[in-house]
């Protein structure tokens, strides 16, 4: 009788392993073991080495959260980097070095080459690539399926400059531009937002070094706000010109002009002065406690590639559990729709072309010789 009940254990013991472990037979149910590995790809050498650095700790923080947390899907989250550089080659080499080691979805990308070309090397395995820090618009017109650019398009930029004009009450504008490609297209969709807004509007090109004698023409014609959206040092030579030149009105910058060669150009004449530019730490008191987490941890402050690179990988763990399940396809489809999901701007979420729906353009003002937030724009 003691050999038939030890027997009857035996079955009662084997039906409950069966039934712990009916998931690894079950191709359908989410895998639970093990742990869920992230790749990031920054730069770690060269001259953008110290952005790829912090991009690269961005992620890792939101790692160690979200195991604090309990994981993703109860499975422990690993991340791994591969050097992406800022070459097209460089780009591919990292991103195929990720995909090899079976990355459920990849975060990073700062430069654009490398950005883009790395999107495309992962575009027949479908891996997810939340694209934390290059720019979107080259993302965008590459059209592959399972890249999402967290940055914001020129054109974006762009509504959000004429927006701003708008809330200013402002009755004509001059832009400017210094002749270069990208500063050319940014003042070409802002003059033709203003036109379509029905105000008047000038546009001019320079790559002059007389600004003295561009201010004059400005103040002459009577312009109330100008915007400039070429490099940062002569928007700040700019800036202090139209001031000696008797301008009295508001003066705003591209995002090209984030950056202490502006204000250093400018002087005492850049104060009150405006900025288009991307949030980032600095700017957001959203982001406070984070930044203070993060310097606690790295010993320094945080960066927007800090930032980005974090917001990026929050939102892959959250398309994972979103899909209950690892499997490219699946995270793909569920990073459009993700659920309740906020970044330091407020909610995230992207175009049926994966730009975002609401961008993550803010504005800030100089105050005492520092920029600070004036507006996110946003009404979320």
């Amino acid at each position: 009788m003691r050999s038939v009940a030890l027997g009857a254990a035996a079955l009662v013991v084997s039906g409950l392993l069966g039934a712990c472990s009916g998931s690894d037979e079950d191709e359908s149910a989410p895998k639970l073991r093990g742990e869920i590995t992230f790749g990031v790809l920054a730069p770690l050498s060269g001259d953008m080495a110290e952005r790829g650095q912090d991009l690269v700790d961005g992620a890792q923080l939101a790692a160690a959260e979200l195991n604090d947390q309990g994981g993703v899907l109860g499975r422990q989250v690993r991340v791994v980097v591969e050097d992406g550089g800022c070459t097209a080659a460089t780009g591919e080499q990292g991103a195929t070095g990720l995909a090899a080691k079976k990355v459920v979805g990849m975060v990073g990308g700062l430069c654009e080459d490398a950005a883009v070309a790395a999107a495309k090397a992962v575009a027949a395995s479908g891996t997810p690539f939340l694209v934390s820090s290059a720019p979107a618009d080259r993302l965008i017109e590459a059209g592959v399926p399972s890249a999402f650019p967290m940055e914001a398009t020129v054109y974006q930029e762009a509504l959000a400059a004429v927006h701003w004009m708008g809330y200013r009450s402002t009755q004509q504008v001059a832009v400017l531009d210094d002749g270069s490609a990208a500063a050319q297209r940014l003042s070409g969709l802002v003059t033709d937002r203003i036109k379509a807004d029905g105000l008047p509007v000038s546009r001019q090109s320079t790559d002059s070094p007389d600004l003295a004698k561009l201010a004059g023409t400005v103040t002459a014609s009577k312009a109330d706000f100008v915007y400039w959206t070429g490099a940062a040092e002569p928007g700040g030579r700019l800036v202090s010109a139209l001031r000696h030149a008797g301008y009295t009105g508001h003066f705003m910058a591209s995002s090209e002009s984030d950056s202490p060669e502006f204000l250093k150009a400018a002087g005492g004449a850049a104060e009150d002065a405006f900025l288009t530019t991307a949030a980032g730490p600095k700017l957001l008191p959203t982001a406070a406690d984070w930044a203070a987490r993060f310097k606690d941890r790295y010993r320094r402050d945080p960066g927007r590639d800090a930032m980005q690179a974090y917001d990026a990988l929050r939102a892959l763990a959250q398309a994972v559990r979103q899909a209950g399940d690892t499997a490219p396809s699946k995270v793909v489809d569920n990073i459009p729709r993700l659920e309740d999901f906020t970044t330091f701007t407020g909610v995230l979420r992207f175009a049926a072309d994966h730009s975002l729906t609401y961008d993550n353009y803010v504005i800030a003002q100089v105050r005492g010789g520092t920029f600070t937030l004036a507006s996110k724009l946003r009404t979320d």
